[in-house]
Parts: C-alpha cells; sequence; structure tokens
C-alpha cells in the first residue's frame, strides 16, 4: 500500500518502527509496551516527540515524531481496543489496501469498524496534537 499524500508519512514509518520494536520482544528484548513506557515516561533512550506525527511539515516528515511518536500511537491504540482488535487491524488494514493508496482517515475509520469504538480522540491527540498526549487507558 502506499500513501495518499506526504502528510500520511506516519502510516508506513510508525509501522516499520512498531515492527522493530516486535522484534525485538521476539529477541528477548523489551516489549513495545515497556519501549513506549520508556519512552512516555522519557526514561528510555528515546523520549516521546512532542511534535504531532499527522500533519508534518517539510522540516519533520522523516523526524523522530512521524517515527517514535508514530509507533507510540500504535501501542497507545493496542492499549486502548485491547489485543485481539488490534492484531485484527494489524493483520487486516494491509489486506483492505493492498496495491492501493490509504489515508489516515481511513486507518481511524478501519481500526473504529474492527473495534467497534470511536477512536476520534485517541487519534486527535496522538496524531494532531503538539504536547505530551494524555497515557491510553482501555476502553471497555
Amino acid at each position: 500500500m502506499s500513501l495518499t499524500q506526504w502528510r500520511d508519512m506516519w502510516l508506513n514509518e510508525s509501522f516499520a518502527r512498531y515492527a522493530e520494536w516486535l522484534w525485538a520482544a521476539h529477541q528477548g528484548g523489551s516489549t513495545p509496551k515497556q519501549t513506549f513506557d520508556e519512552m512516555y515516561q522519557g526514561t528510555g533512550a528515546t523520549t516521546l516527540p512532542t511534535d504531532p506525527p499527522g500533519a508534518p511539515d517539510v522540516r519533520s516528515l522523516f523526524g523522530n515524531s512521524v517515527y517514535d511518536r508514530g509507533a507510540a500511537t500504535l501501542e497507545a491504540l493496542r492499549i486502548a481496543i485491547g489485543d485481539p482488535a488490534f492484531l485484527a487491524v494489524l493483520k487486516g488494514w494491509p489486506v483492505a489496501h493492498r496495491f492501493g493508496n490509504a489515508t489516515t482517515a481511513q486507518f481511524i475509520a478501519y481500526a473504529e469498524q474492527i473495534s467497534g469504538r470511536n477512536l476520534d480522540a485517541l487519534f486527535h491527540a496522538w496524531l494532531y496534537t503538539a504536547g505530551k498526549p494524555p497515557y491510553p487507558t482501555p476502553m471497555s
């Protein structure tokens, strides 16, 4: 799948970074949750970028926010919707847009469809709001 617009770059790069987190856990390193918590608390090698990844400008298009905060957005989504729905999103999203283009709005709609939850507040905070987003909580 390819991007529709450059502002959706986080969709590519955050999934790549999140895959790195998964691979590190597979190799006996920190879990994605541990990496997320260290980044969020500022105690790890990387701190959570304050620039929102969903609207990068030319200078930040390939910056840490797109990679690291983008991956953190995915982990925030996992925390919020739970493992079964999150895994369904991870597996189904690339299939749904195979050989095509995709946007952030389409990803949000897909995650909402799969999870059965309204995720506007989570994505607004993590993708479009500068500063430190609120720590995600599981949705019941």
